[in-house]
């Protein structure tokens, strides 16, 4: 008899540790709830600026990323790398409109042709050019995510989440985002804020133009 009593008692706190793991999984605050709203409001979002700073002992990259769906894409980049006593710098611009690719050279502009016809920030949102959330679907099926404080970011209020992924010594933090009311992220960054992205202009009209034709040094 108390055998069975046991079992029984044994049985529900298992069903009741069920049940309040997906309560905790569906809940609105949960972390996978948040991914999962964030992702759904970069898929919707047709717009929005990134400008990516890296900071590390050898590497500094200043980039800005432009972004006009359903197909319009404008990188600026600047970078620093020190290598065997020397330091390289360099800066490329480049522009992306309807499957046609234009790079700056020092004296013009060379166009190139995809064969695709949608920028990859367009069908993925966002994590199509942020390699921190494209690891998003991962870190909620194999890892964590927990809930941190409320911030400011370039005057906007968000709340920082914190995503760990299972490592041989134990959890560590791959990453962290800054989401707004609109559940869009503000900021991206690594644990040691090395590199950090923060986004601006969420569905604004962004102007992203071909360069002038007589600027265009050749076509393939």
């Amino acid at each position: 008899m108390e055998r069975s009593l046991a079992n029984g008692l044994a049985a529900r706190a298992v069903i009741f540790g069920f049940v309040a793991l997906l309560i905790w999984w569906v809940l609105p605050g949960s972390g996978s709830s948040q991914f999962k709203k964030m992702n759904a409001a970069m898929q919707n979002a047709h717009s929005w600026r990134a400008h990516t700073v890296v900071n590390e002992p050898t590497k500094s990259v200043d980039a800005i990323t432009e972004v006009y769906c359903p197909s319009r894409v404008h990188v600026v980049t600047k970078s620093s790398i020190e290598q065997g006593g020397m330091t390289y710098e360099q800066s490329s611009e480049s522009i992306w409109i309807e499957g046609t690719s234009y790079t700056r050279r020092e004296n013009g502009w060379v166009m190139t042709h995809d064969l695709r016809e949608k920028a990859a920030e367009c069908m993925w949102g966002a994590r199509g050019s942020d390699t921190m959330l494209a690891q998003m679907d991962a870190i909620a099926r194999l890892g964590k995510i927990r809930k941190g404080d409320k911030r400011e970011v370039n005057s906007f209020t968000c709340r920082d989440w914190i995503a760990s992924a299972p490592a041989p010594a134990g959890w560590r933090d791959v990453f962290g985002v800054c989401v707004d009311s609109e559940h869009l992220p503000r900021e991206v960054f690594t644990p040691s804020r090395s590199e950090v992205i923060s986004y601006s202009d969420w569905n604004v009209p962004i102007k992203i133009d071909a360069p002038p034709s007589d600027e265009i040094l050749k076509t393939w």
